[in-house]
């Protein structure tokens, strides 16, 4: 079989852009293939942009002997900090690379304060064009809330460079367990399939069109075999990334030309280009080779825009007619007729074999959890959320099987039948009255969906995961100038931004204060913060991993 891998699988020598043009600055690993970049903002597309408040430097210590720093609570999503100071303030950085490509770097980094390792992105500074498409990466990334999606945690920027950092993944990029593998078995490609299918039909829902899936940009968790139970993928590189209205399209041809669909090339697409891409990889799982191949491109592209492709060498004489029926439906030529992610979800080969965990109940102490989170004031629910995002996928593992067995449509957000519905079947309910009213608890923004850090946030188990190295990560992001204190007006800033107050909440900040600050003396210290934290709805936790004495 591996001589009949083609050389991109061996070399990804055809993987090279259609015309120069920068790489993307946010590749946790550094997928090795170059794509387009358009030359300038798209009508048809728009991009979030947040807004911080001023802040101020200052020299701190803490649990873990964090020093000096100063950060912007940039909210246009979920908390990720934008820091104006050293990201060695933050990070201790390992020297030693552990990718590096044209446009930048990586490097491991150990949060100071939560001791958690980091992906390190430097990304040197660049013409003002570049700079524009990098703050759109940022800002689409910072949108982004799903068990399949790598997570940016900080942005840093001096002099000379932008760091991003970024959820770790170890196990590298599914191209390489590709080239290792030659071709998945269908058990393995369904598993694979499936994470890929739920990313993409929760960026459809929200009417996002990636237009670069690839294998080099999905990434593996861990190094353990990608069939391993708790072993996820994560897609990252958002910097072609375009929301599209339904109705409207996109006209740059931007993309790796083996995966662009016939739209992109004649300039008139939406997110069903997306689907395209991830028949081309589904196809190229399944048998080692594409199904599109040529030199030069222009070869290549006349197929494409032809459609011709076959099930082509002995490999697909092994392979399911289900598996053959649902590529036949990703790369259909007209996007109308296009299977969507959802239903693709819904197709027959994905649910035979690579079937949700559907068994996941709602257990007593998640439940209790969801109960008791719509009491709590708005620091402590963002707080929460903040502890969430920290979290590990090893931590979590239990409660993003619960999310994914209750997400019945797969994506990736909670609506309010769905939540009803898991906590009926739970046993647990109550009542319908008491489970309208956890919803309406944890869908603090009134949108009718919970998301997934929204859930985490609501059901983790406190007793184990609001550790002090936790709790002072979370601390930090409110304490802006770092002096060891929260003030109202720092509060202020965080809580009352239109983006972090549609999550948690319009109580009024002094109200906050007013609760958190035991002391009275006007300001939120470290053990008034791990106090309010770790208080539950009927009085205080027993201590837990050093804290009752905080």
């Amino acid at each position: 079989i591996l001589a009949q891998v083609p050389a991109f699988i061996v070399s990804r020598r055809t993987c090279r852009p259609l015309s120069l043009s920068p790489r993307s600055p946010l590749l946790t690993m550094g997928a090795a293939c170059s794509q387009n970049r358009p030359h300038q903002p798209e009508s048809a597309a728009t991009a979030p942009a947040g807004k911080a408040p001023a802040n101020a430097s200052a020299t701190r210590s803490g649990p873990s002997g964090a020093g000096k720093r100063g950060h912007t609570a940039d909210q246009s999503g979920h908390f990720v900090l934008k820091h104006a100071g050293n990201v060695a303030e933050v990070y201790a950085i390992d020297s030693k690379k552990i990718g590096e490509g044209a446009f930048g770097s990586v490097c491991l980094g150990k949060h100071k304060a939560s001791c958690a390792t980091r992906a390190i992105k430097s990304v040197p500074k660049g013409n003002p064009q570049m700079n524009q498409l990098l703050q759109m990466e940022i800002a689409t990334m910072k949108e982004m809330d799903h068990p399949h999606i790598v997570k940016l945690f900080d942005t840093f920027e001096d002099r000379k460079c932008v760091y991003f950092a970024m959820e770790l993944c170890e196990g590298g990029e599914l191209f390489d367990r590709i080239t290792k593998a030659h071709n998945f078995s269908e058990s393995s490609a369904a598993l694979v399939m499936r994470q890929i299918l739920q990313a993409v039909h929760y960026m459809q829902t929200g009417n996002l069109a990636h237009r670069d899936l690839k294998p080099e940009n999905f990434l593996v968790l861990r190094k353990d075999p990608i069939e391993q139970d708790g072993n996820v993928l994560k897609l990252i590189d958002f910097g072609l990334a375009k929301h599209v209205a339904p109705g409207q399209f996109l006209k740059s041809r931007v993309g790796t030309a083996m995966y662009m669909a016939p739209q992109v090339l004649m300039r008139r697409y939406d997110t069903q280009c997306d689907m395209w891409s991830t028949g081309v990889i589904m196809y190229i799982l399944l048998s080692g080779r594409p199904p599109f191949s040529g030199s030069p491109e222009d070869i290549m592209f006349d197929k494409i825009r032809n459609g011709r492709w076959k099930f082509e060498g002995s490999s697909w004489e092994q392979v399911s007619e289900d598996a053959k029926a649902l590529v036949r439906t990703m790369l259909k030529m007209s996007p109308k007729v296009r299977a969507t992610a959802e239903q693709a979800l819904d197709s027959v080969w994905i649910k035979e074999l690579a079937p949700r965990a559907s068994d996941a109940k709602l257990d007593s102490a998640v439940m209790e959890g969801l109960r008791s989170f719509k009491v709590h004031n708005k620091l402590k629910k963002a707080a929460l959320e903040i502890v969430a995002r920290e979290m590990n996928d090893n931590d979590i593992k239990k409660l993003r099987e619960t999310f994914e067995a209750l997400d019945v449509n797969q994506d990736g957000k909670l609506d309010m039948a769905e939540v009803i519905t898991g906590i009926e079947k739970s046993g647990l309910g109550g009542g319908g009255v008491d489970v309208q009213r956890i919803v309406a608890g944890l869908d603090v923004d009134g949108s009718g969906t919970v998301d997934y850090t929204e859930f985490l946030a609501a059901t983790i188990d406190r007793k184990t995961s609001l550790t002090k190295e936790v709790l002072w990560s979370a601390f930090n992001i409110f304490d802006q100038n770092g002096d060891g204190k929260i003030t109202q007006q720092e509060l202020k800033n965080v809580l009352g931004s239109a983006d972090v107050e549609k999550h948690v909440g319009a109580e009024s900040i002094a109200q906050v204060m007013k609760e958190a600050d035991s002391s009275g003396d006007g300001v939120i210290e470290f053990d008034e913060f791990v106090s309010l934290m770790t208080q539950t709805v009927h009085g205080n936790c027993a201590d837990r991993s050093g804290l009752g004495g905080a």
